[in-house]
């Protein structure tokens, strides 16, 4: 099956959400205040104790120091997903499991990552990160990631993320403004269970 990644999580609310709906991985954006889905690494490990530990847990970053890095796996995270530019040597030397992601504007960085062993997988998002916006995955067609995990990224939504995996194939999708409240703020329970049910429902139509 596809796995699935619920983004930017911020609160309690959202954790319960993810509990009850048990999507493969959890992403927290950490060390970016640009982002408004940005949490402390206090608010980071509260949350974390209270997620299931069957739902992979995603420190979500853009150039991290290998400082940074190391609180991210002191918060507990399971992974860190790197946006941005990034040492070869701090990669290298990563206590965490690496996610590595890219814009579709830096897909010529792609094959330097491949040979990569702290890097476990891919995340391919739009031309802005977080934006919401989806882009061309024709660009995907060719992408062999070998035997690390291929999660798409970019403007997925419940209305969709159906057609994203059915002409698309990753191995994972991710998500976050896609599922968030009207508010803006948290997410929402019902276009999580949308987002899921649209996933499972492109995985069995194979």
């Amino acid at each position: 099956m596809t796995k699935i990644k619920i983004c930017g999580i911020t609160a309690a609310k959202d954790i319960e959400y993810v509990n009850e709906f048990m999507p493969d991985y959890a992403g927290f954006v950490m060390f970016f205040p640009k982002s408004k889905r940005n949490i402390s690494a206090q608010t980071a490990k509260s949350l974390l104790k209270n997620l299931s530990p069957a739902v992979t847990s995603v420190a979500v970053t853009v150039s991290p120091s290998s400082e940074q890095i190391e609180l991210a796996k002191e918060c507990g995270f399971n992974l860190i997903q790197i946006h941005g530019e990034i040492s070869d040597e701090v990669l290298q030397n990563s206590p965490l499991p690496v996610l590595r992601a890219f814009n579709v504007d830096d897909m010529d960085n792609f094959e330097k990552y491949q040979r990569c062993k702290s890097i476990v997988g891919y995340v391919f998002d739009a031309h802005k990160p977080g934006s919401g916006k989806t882009f061309d995955w024709s660009v995907l067609n060719n992408i062999n990631c070998g035997d690390k995990t291929f999660i798409l990224a970019g403007g997925l939504n419940p209305e969709n993320v159906f057609n994203a995996v059915k002409n698309v194939r990753p191995d994972g999708v991710d998500v976050s403004s896609g599922v968030e409240s009207d508010s803006g703020s948290g997410k929402d329970r019902g276009k999580i269970e949308r987002f899921i049910s649209a996933v499972r429902l492109a995985d069995g139509c194979e």
